[in-house]
């Protein structure tokens, strides 16, 4: 059988979708609120003290549970000779929405930079791989209306890992617990010679792609209009 390389990666974006961690403060506000006014409503009047306790511990939790979500570690990164495989295994119906699998085929390069929980890695892909871009605007704005309301049913859909970043088309993986040269070492034992695998100084270039260009055609010099 086969050789699997498997790696962890940081974040909430291999289980949870895009922008779905910034709604737990406003839950966590909405309930500090709820209990400061139910704390009233019993006592007649919320005293000072009573309230800062309430309303403190109410926003502490939330700060302890976004900072558990912002370095959780998860078994979402895992590389063959047949290609590399973004997000968790699941048992689900639809494994599809949980998981993506990128061919070293649809791939046209690889970059990584040093970070202090490891590498970050990005993966370009080609012009002719089948991408699933991240929703747009309006979109994204009506899930977290959904999220907000019904947190457990619009929470279940695809994470943010599993959707390329557009402008160009890429994925950008927090790995953990690896150095950019094993992480390239192992790579280019799997990856077809002709794909690029390099290493930054900076990973600011990474996270700030431009957009490309659009080339104008050339016009024709001294054709002859006819109608």
């Amino acid at each position: 059988m086969e050789e699997i390389y498997t790696f962890l990666v940081r974040g909430p974006s291999s289980r949870l979708p895009r922008g779905y961690i910034w709604l737990i403060p406003i839950w966590f506000v909405i309930l500090g609120a709820l209990v400061a006014l139910a704390s009233r409503d019993l006592s007649g009047k919320l005293t000072p003290w009573l309230a800062a306790t309430e309303v403190g511990g109410t926003l502490l939790a939330g700060a302890v549970v976004m900072s558990v979500l912002f370095t959780v570690r998860r078994h979402a990164f895992r590389a063959n000779s047949e290609g590399i495989w973004i997000g968790i295994l699941t048992t689900r119906k639809r494994p599809k929405l949980r998981q993506v699998h990128i061919p070293w085929a649809d791939i046209s390069v690889v970059r990584m930079a040093h970070r202090r929980y490891g590498v970050l890695l990005e993966i370009s892909l080609a012009p002719s791989a089948e991408v699933v871009i991240r929703p747009g605007a309006g979109e994204q704005i009506l899930l977290w209306l959904g999220s907000l309301v019904m947190p457990f049913g619009f929470g279940r859909g695809r994470p943010a890992l599993t959707a390329a970043r557009p402008y160009p088309p890429r994925y950008l993986i927090k790995v953990c617990d690896v150095t950019p040269s094993g992480l390239r070492q192992v790579l280019a034992e799997l990856r077809p010679p002709e794909i690029p695998v390099r290493i930054l100084t900076k990973s600011g270039a990474m996270r700030f792609a431009p957009l490309p260009r659009r080339r104008s055609s050339p016009q024709p010099t001294g054709a002859a209009i006819t109608r």
